[in-house]
This record gives C-alpha cells, sequence and structure tokens, in this order.
C-alpha cells in the first residue's frame, strides 16, 4: 500500500498530540500533588486532626458562698454525673439504621424515669447548640443510671457520661432568698450574655445571680481522640485548657442570727420577714422571709409539674418579703412622724394632745386603738404608748406633702439599692401622687390615716430597717449589702481579697433636739412601764425600738382580730436597734396576719436576736450586778461601766467596691 506524504504528517501529529496531552495530564496531576501536599499541607492536617480531635467542655468549679466569719459554707458543690449526646457519633449510626433513634429514646426515657416525648423535647432544645458540642440530655444521675448506660456503651456510643460538678447548699432552706439559686441559662439570658452557651448553669435569684461573674469563673476545655467509628479513645493532654474557678463570696450575714430568726418563724408557725441591719455600715446581719424555699430542688432538672407545686403555694414561697413584700407599716411610721413633726416645728418636744379614745379631723371621727384613750400626752409619751390621736394631730399640722417628703428622706417610697434583684419601692401618697396616678384630688381627711401609717402607704420590712438605721445613727443613709467580701484566685495562683466598702446614699439633716427626743420616746418603747414594747426588755442593755399593728381590713370598732381567718388578721410589727448610745444592730420583724400587736408576736424576736448578739455583754453586766465587790470597783473606777469598755468603730465610709 502506498502511503502519501500528507497521510504520513497528519500521523505525526496525532502522535505528538496525544503525546503532549499525556505530558500536560502528568503535569497537571504533579502539580495538584504538590498544591494539596504542599502548599494546602497544614489546612487538610488540620482538617484531619479536627476529625480525629473533638473538644470536650470543662465546666469551671462555682466559687463557694460562706457567712461573713467565712465558718460556714452555704453554698458549694458536689461531684456529680451528668449525660450528653454527641451527634457528630450518632449520624453516622442513624443513617445506617433508620430504628437507632427509637431504640436510643426508648432506652433513655426508661433509663432516666421519663416519658419519650421528654427525651424528643431534650433533642429539640439542643438543636441550637452548634453541632460539633455535645447535647446535655440529664444532670445528677444516680449511680445506678450511670450503670446501665455505661453497660450499653457499645450499643449507644453517642452517650457520655461525664463527672460535674452540682451546686449544693448544705443548710438547705436557711438565708435561701438571700442566696437565691442557680439554673439553665435561658434564651434571654443568651442574648444578653454573648459568653454563654446552650445548657450553661448561672444564678437565677439573690446572690447568686447580682454575683454571677465572680462566682461562675470560666470553663475549660479537654481535648480527645476518636477513631473512625466515632469512638472516644484517649485525652491530649497538651492540648488541654484548665478551667478556672469562680471566686468565693463572704456574706455579710451572721449565721447564728440568720438560724436563730428562721427557727422563730418555723417554731411559731409565722409567715412574714426579719432584717438585721449594722446601722454603722449597712451590713445585712441576717434577713429571713418565711416561709423559705430549698434552693437544692432548683439545682436539679425538675418537670413542670413540680414547678406547678412550688408557683402555686399560697403562701409564695419565691417572694423574698424582706424587699418585695410591700405592707401597710402601721404604728412604726409614727416614728417618722414624730421626726418630721419635731424638725418641721409642726410640735416641740413639750407639745401635748389630749387622747379622749377618738376624735374629730376634717369632718370625720377617727378613733384610738385604746377605747379609753390615754389621756395628755406628749410626743414621747405618745411613742410610748403609740398613741393615735396624737399622731393624727401632727399629720393634720403637717400635711401629707411634709409627711411624703420626710418619708423620703428616711427611705421610704424608693429602693435601697441593696445588692439583690427584684426589690420594690413601695408607695408613699402626696397630692402629686393622686394626680399623677389615680387622677384625682387628694382629700385632707386621708392624711389622718397616713398618719398612723395606714392608708395608701406601703413600705418593705427592710425600708423599715433603713428608716430606723438612720435614726439610730443620727441621719446617715447607708446602702444596704448582703456581701462583705470577694476572695478570688491571682493568675499566680495566689489568692487576693476584695472587701465591699460601705457606701453612703445620703445624710438626713435631723434637728439635735428632734433627734434626742425620738431616740428618748423610742428607748421609753421598750423600758418603761406601760411602753408597748416591753416583750423585748434585755437586762443590762439598752434597746430603742416602736411596735407597730397594721389593719387588713377596715374596722368600725374596738376588737380584736385574732380570731378571724387568717387573711384578714392584722399584720405585727416591731422595729429596734441596740444599744441606744451605741447603735450597732437594727432588727426589724414583721409577722403576715399576726392577729395579735407588734409587742406580743414580733417584739420576743427581736429579743431572742439581742441576747445572741450582745451575749457576752449581757453576761458580763448580769456578773457584775451581782457581785458587791465588783459594784464597788466600778464606783472606784477601777472598773469600767459594764457595755462601755469597748466602743466599736465606725465603717469606713469613702470608696466603693474594688476590682
Amino acid at each position: 500500500m502506498r502511503v502519501y506524504r500528507d497521510d504520513q504528517k497528519f500521523l505525526t501529529f496525532r502522535i505528538n498530540a496525544l503525546l503532549w496531552a499525556i505530558v500536560a495530564i502528568f503535569v497537571f496531576l504533579a502539580g495538584s500533588f504538590w498544591f494539596v501536599q504542599g502548599v494546602q499541607a497544614e489546612k487538610y492536617r488540620n482538617l484531619s486532626d479536627a476529625n480525629a480531635l473533638r473538644p470536650v467542655a470543662m465546666p469551671a468549679k462555682r466559687g463557694l458562698i460562706l457567712d461573713r466569719e467565712g465558718k460556714k459554707i452555704l453554698a458549694d458543690n458536689q461531684p456529680a454525673y451528668s449525660l450528653t449526646l454527641d451527634r457528630v457519633v450518632m449520624r453516622p449510626i442513624v443513617k445506617s439504621d433508620k430504628t437507632h433513634r427509637g431504640k436510643l429514646v426508648s432506652f433513655l426515657a426508661t433509663s432516666l424515669g421519663t416519658t419519650p416525648q421528654d427525651i424528643e423535647a431534650r433533642f429539640e432544645k439542643g438543636k441550637v447548640i452548634p453541632f460539633a458540642r455535645p447535647i446535655p440530655v440529664a444532670e445528677d444521675l444516680t449511680m445506678s443510671q450511670v450503670a446501665s448506660i455505661q453497660a450499653e456503651s457499645l450499643s449507644f456510643p453517642e452517650l457520655n457520661v461525664e463527672p460535674v460538678q452540682r451546686r449544693n447548699y448544705p443548710y438547705g432552706t436557711l438565708a435561701s432568698h438571700a442566696i437565691g439559686f442557680i439554673g439553665e441559662v435561658s434564651e434571654r439570658d443568651l442574648i444578653q450574655h454573648k459568653e454563654l452557651k446552650p445548657g450553661d448553669l448561672i444564678g437565677k435569684r439573690g446572690v447568686e445571680l447580682m454575683y454571677d461573674e465572680y462566682l461562675r469563673g470560666k470553663d475549660g476545655t479537654q481535648f480527645w481522640e476518636y477513631d473512625s467509628h466515632g469512638r472516644r479513645l484517649a485525652e491530649v493532654r497538651t492540648a488541654r485548657q484548665d478551667p478556672v474557678a469562680g471566686s468565693n463570696v463572704y456574706l455579710t450575714v451572721d449565721f447564728d442570727l440568720q438560724r436563730r430568726a428562721e427557727q422563730y418563724f418555723v417554731e411559731n408557725e409565722f409567715v412574714g420577714a426579719v432584717v438585721a441591719l449594722d446601722p454603722r455600715n449597712g451590713e445585712v446581719l441576717a434577713m429571713v422571709s418565711s416561709p423559705e424555699f430549698n434552693p437544692n430542688v432548683f439545682s436539679k432538672r425538675f418537670t413542670p409539674d413540680t414547678w406547678k407545686v412550688i408557683s402555686s403555694n399560697p403562701f409564695k414561697t419565691e417572694l423574698n418579703r424582706a424587699i418585695q413584700g410591700l405592707y401597710s407599716p402601721g404604728s412604726v411610721f409614727k416614728t417618722t412622724m414624730a421626726v418630721a413633726g419635731l424638725a418641721e416645728g409642726a410640735i416641740g418636744p413639750g407639745t401635748t394632745f389630749d387622747c379622749p379614745g377618738s376624735a374629730v379631723f376634717f369632718g370625720r371621727r377617727f378613733r384610738d386603738w385604746r377605747r379609753q384613750g390615754h389621756g395628755v400626752v406628749s410626743v414621747t409619751t405618745a411613742l410610748k404608748v403609740s398613741c393615735d390621736i396624737f399622731f393624727y394631730n401632727v399629720g393634720a399640722r403637717l400635711g401629707v406633702d411634709k409627711i411624703s417628703e420626710w418619708a423620703h428622706n428616711l427611705g421610704f417610697g424608693e429602693i435601697s439599692k441593696i445588692d439583690l434583684d427584684g426589690e420594690k419601692a413601695g408607695i408613699v401618697p402626696s397630692t402629686e401622687w393622686a394626680a399623677k396616678k389615680q387622677h384625682r384630688k387628694w382629700y385632707p381627711s386621708e392624711t389622718i390615716s397616713v398618719a398612723i401609717g395606714q392608708g395608701p402607704l406601703i413600705v418593705t420590712p427592710l425600708q423599715t430597717a433603713v428608716m430606723m438605721a438612720t435614726i439610730a445613727n443620727g441621719g446617715t443613709i447607708y446602702r444596704p449589702h448582703v456581701v462583705r467580701m470577694i476572695e478570688r484566685q491571682k493568675p499566680d495562683g495566689s489568692m487576693e481579697r476584695l472587701q465591699v466598702a460601705s457606701e453612703v446614699l445620703r445624710k438626713v439633716r435631723i434637728p439635735d433636739t428632734a433627734w434626742k427626743t425620738v431616740t428618748n420616746g423610742l428607748w421609753k418603747v421598750v423600758n418603761e412601764e406601760g411602753g408597748t414594747g416591753g416583750n423585748a426588755r434585755v437586762a443590762g442593755l439598752d434597746i430603742a425600738g416602736k411596735t407597730g399593728t397594721a389593719q387588713v381590713i377596715a374596722q368600725s370598732g374596738w376588737f380584736s382580730t385574732a380570731g378571724l381567718p387568717f387573711m384578714q388578721r392584722d399584720h405585727a410589727w416591731f422595729v429596734s436597734y441596740a444599744e441606744k448610745e451605741n447603735p450597732q444592730m437594727v432588727v426589724a420583724v414583721f409577722v403576715e396576719h399576726a392577729g395579735q400587736h407588734g409587742g406580743t408576736d414580733a417584739a420576743p424576736l427581736a429579743k431572742l436576736l439581742y441576747e445572741s448578739r450582745f451575749k457576752g455583754q449581757i453576761e458580763n453586766a448580769a456578773l457584775d450586778l451581782n457581785n458587791p465587790d465588783t459594784l464597788e470597783a466600778i464606783r472606784e473606777g477601777k472598773l469600767p461601766v459594764p457595755g462601755q469598755e469597748k466602743k466599736a468603730p465606725p465603717a469606713p465610709a469613702n470608696s466603693n467596691f474594688g476590682h
């Protein structure tokens, strides 16, 4: 066969084209290999590590909460186990076995003692968590639950039992409203705090909430190796980021005072509140809201039915009555009226009014609490016997706007800025208040009821304590606070203590004559025969105070409400301080629907608290006064007068909380 030159050229061209194509393919493959193995080597190495290494969060230990002396731990952490679900491991299993998810849900419902619907709901809630992070399924597992889950680890490798710390309150209900509790973050929490993630636990109430930033600490991270089947192999310790424990918080609360006050309410089956303050610096020495709740209930997962039981309690255990309960102050408000009347010149120390048992003001008859009246009384005697008629006259002379001004001066009608959540301001009426809030005119006859702590005037127990503390110390209003000190770990491992300094909100100018007259009247309430607060009297201790009985229902005659249904009985108050010349503690006691006078149900608790706080001084006074030789030594000046050998220095009032 004859081959022409043109055909030969075409064949050569095809061969060369094929060779160049082969060369190009090899160059492309070699270049791609070089690009992947050289240029992008680090990228693919990281992707490979990411498939083999997975982060596991290490929750930080929450800081402790202790009493003022640091001797009693009021909130700590206990070892516990939680259950999480790893969706990265679960996905390929579900793809290969369509029945796996149903088996998993059924197994968890049985092991955890709940329903499949509840398990599905937990899975659904966990969808907001990034896919690489495990979903929290259950907390505080029992050892039998841990054993049953681990026994099925081959069947359900996506389940992981993790050791964690569970919040624990060793003394149960003690100071529960002040301490608060923790709970799982809500969607609102996640929006407000970008550093949080679903499943985190944060403070929800009380100190746990207000000081959560210090208590929470900083979570760490573990990195674990996994095989191709998603099974955990070993931790890579070189990559671990250790958690930083939260700071410890020391309360201002005196453990013995707190426990004694709570026992009084429990033993007498009372509902109400107690606030004990140090008038020298605003420290809260005790805060009780009865009935209390057990914060341990909130540190575990509980069902909606459990919450219904808690929230439906008719006594509202979740309400902190000390700062959120709003009540008429009754005759306790006469202390404010006395200060206002004397300071404004409406009355003087020697001013007297006749109390025949009732009197007419602005065309309406008002009665005294005592049918036969008290006769002619001055301001100190009126405080001592709690004469209504006297303070009706003071109210008529002052007018509601002056009463409102002095009530605000002494802390009523506004929040005290205590470092707890949910504080209420209450109401102090005035002509402006009536116009703005009720769109009506204020009538002068309404002032008469306000003058004895009734009418639309409502306050919190804490406000009454602040008022009495201001009078006790001569006119300084301190910001109340329940935290005394924060102890945190520095980067070098040493411990640092940050003191919570006293903060003066303002000073009230109380004329010296007015102050002395009122404090003498308050002393008579407790220490003189016929005083309404005699049940608080303690030998060797100068206590000053004021009782109060606040009506809950309108009364047209003189009768006791003790026999009426619970919700119709009068409230009982006793607000006091000791000692008169050296005030170191204010005690406000409120018994809700007591049905008795404040001197009957509230004053005895104040006595118990003073006996506890001043125990050594009282014992020394009793010992010295019963010893003739000691009495002679005191007269000769060889020994100090009992109770005056030590004067507590005032707390600093110049600096804010230090960071």
